[in-house]
Order: structure tokens, then C-alpha cells, then sequence
């Protein structure tokens, strides 16, 4: 092998490793943020009509409707993912919005702040009705009806307003 090769080879060795390092430090102490959001839709669901805002969105409130006065909120998939989205330790809460009628709030549980997660949501259309299916790299998985946001006052979490209901597992109250 000539010098030249040599040099080529642990330049690349170095790139490879440097880079191997970062990602295993960036694991413990988060340097960047590699949270993504992905959405996908089917049939003649349009994409570019949905946006995901974070938040932190009380299971305490009176009803779901209060969750659309939150300002403090920013929002992190508008048609597309911003890159704005960020986990934090404990409670990061979502809601999705389609066509301005539809919304669906979900809250996963983070249980370290240098943790990073992928969300993969689908909305598609099942008996006349839409519904997200959710994938998140930490494991939480669910498919759930969306809620038209004209009924929001009747709901909390994402279901019917019943004081008997009181475990919440991140979804709805049961």
C-alpha cells in the first residue's frame, strides 16, 4: 500500500471512529437532539394538513378543550418535521391536530434526559372514521379513533368526561 493509501485509510479510520464515540457520548450526555417525528398517511389523507404540537397538557383539566389555549406550546410537524421536537425527563405530551376538525393528545413517559426517541405516526381511514397509529421507539404502541375537536368539550384525554375514570396510561383515562 502507497503513503497516500495509508493516509486516506486512517483519515477514514478516524472519521469512522470519531464518529462512533460522539453517538455513544451523545447516548449519556445529549449534545444534539435526535428526536424525530415522522407521519405518514394513506388514501387521500394529506399530510400537509397536519401538525403536532408539544406541550404540557394536564390530565387535570376540566376538559380537552382546554388544551387548545395552551400558548406556552410550540409546534414540531406542521406538514413536515421542524427538528423542534425534544424529549425531556418525565412527562412529554403531544397533540396532533389534521384539517383544523380532528386532534388526538398522547403522553410518553421519559425516564432519562439524554434519551432520544423516533415517533412514527400513521393516520389512516378505518370505517369512515380516522385514526393514528403510533410507533414509538420506546416501545409505547397504539392505534386510536381521532377526536373531532367539535366534541372536545365532552371529552377528556381523549375520552368520554366519566368521574369514575381515573388511571391514565399516557392515551385516555380509564
Amino acid at each position: 500500500m502507497n503513503k497516500k493509501a495509508k493516509i486516506w485509510l486512517l483519515i477514514l479510520s478516524i472519521i469512522l471512529v470519531s464518529t462512533f464515540l460522539f453517538f455513544k457520548i451523545n447516548q449519556r450526555i445529549k449534545i444534539i437532539e435526535l428526536t424525530s417525528i415522522n407521519v405518514e398517511t394513506e388514501n387521500e389523507i394529506d399530510v400537509e394538513k397536519v401538525k403536532i404540537y408539544q406541550g404540557y397538557y394536564t390530565i387535570n383539566r376540566e376538559n380537552d378543550a382546554e388544551i387548545f389555549n395552551d400558548k406556552s406550546a410550540k409546534i414540531v410537524f406542521d406538514g413536515k418535521s421542524n427538528g423542534k421536537a425534544k424529549t425531556e425527563y418525565g412527562e412529554n405530551d403531544f397533540l396532533l391536530i389534521y384539517d383544523n376538525k380532528y386532534y388526538f393528545q398522547f403522553r410518553q413517559f421519559c425516564t432519562n434526559d439524554n434519551d432520544f426517541y423516533k415517533y412514527n405516526l400513521k393516520l389512516l381511514k378505518k370505517r369512515n372514521k380516522l385514526y393514528l397509529k403510533a410507533e414509538i421507539s420506546s416501545g409505547m404502541k397504539f392505534e386510536k379513533p381521532l377526536n373531532l375537536i367539535s366534541e372536545a368539550e365532552k371529552l377528556r384525554c381523549n375520552g368520554k368526561i366519566d368521574d369514575e375514570k381515573g388511571l391514565y396510561n399516557g392515551i385516555e383515562l380509564k
